[in-house]
């Protein structure tokens, strides 16, 4: 694999449950890990959900294999989130990992602040 299609820094972003005020568990997002990635779209659906418009579109992200990514996880990079559809493992190599993931237009998780704080 060239490295230099690894050009785009993405966050791995895990939930974490933390307590609040109350006393209740929240989940939240905060930063786990930060990788190099290749981001490609595939596909753009527009589909109608509830009687309103929705756009999504899928994207194949490319990186080094990590064995602890979970399908839970959201990527970051820039103000996109993406949400993981599947893991690939390339060739069963331990080598790269090709990661199908769908990023919703008007529906962003709100736990996740652009400043990254």
């Amino acid at each position: 694999m060239n490295p230099g299609r690894l050009k785009k820094r993405i966050t791995i972003m895990r939930y974490h449950d933390t307590e609040n005020s109350l006393g209740n568990l929240v989940s939240k997002l905060i930063p786990y890990k930060t990788v190099y990635a290749e981001i490609k779209p595939v596909r753009g659906k527009e589909y109608q959900e509830y009687y309103k418009d929705t756009n999504s579109l899928e994207y194949k992200i490319t990186i080094r294999y990590l064995p602890d990514l979970l399908p839970t996880d959201v990527l970051k990079y820039k103000d996109n989130q993406f949400l993981i559809n599947s893991i690939i493992n390339v060739d069963e190599q331990g080598y790269i990992q090709e990661v199908m993931c769908t990023e919703k237009i008007q529906d962003r998780k709100a736990e996740v602040i652009p400043d990254g704080g």
